[in-house]
């Protein structure tokens, strides 16, 4: 995913906008993804991370409110299912484990 400023602007936001909606720390996330605060931090500024990051992140959070019955802030850029994105496709099937209510495997 190439982003430009205002997009990355934008994205960075939405995925602020969820976490604040879904009441979980940083350090809850990081402990549920299996990863660093840190990550989750460089995530949530789309710094320096994979094409996939944001969507394991996004797909983390729309789970999370879901499952609180919550409706999620919407995203301008992290739409549809991943599953439509080849690239997402296969990095999400080599590197994690998903399931219908909660995430697990390595970040």
């Amino acid at each position: 995913m190439s982003l430009n400023f205002s997009k990355r602007v934008n994205t960075s936001h939405e995925l602020r906008q969820n976490l604040t909606l879904s009441h979980l720390t940083i350090e809850h996330v990081a402990i549920d993804l299996n990863t660093s605060v840190q990550k989750i931090n460089q995530i949530l500024e789309l710094d320096h991370v994979s094409p996939e990051d944001p969507w394991i992140l996004k797909e983390y959070l729309s789970n999370k409110l879901q499952s609180q019955g919550i409706i999620g802030y919407p995203y301008s850029k992290l739409v549809g299912d991943f599953r439509d994105y080849l690239f997402l496709d296969g990095a999400f099937q080599e590197k994690y484990a998903w399931s219908s209510t909660q995430f697990s495997g390595p970040f």
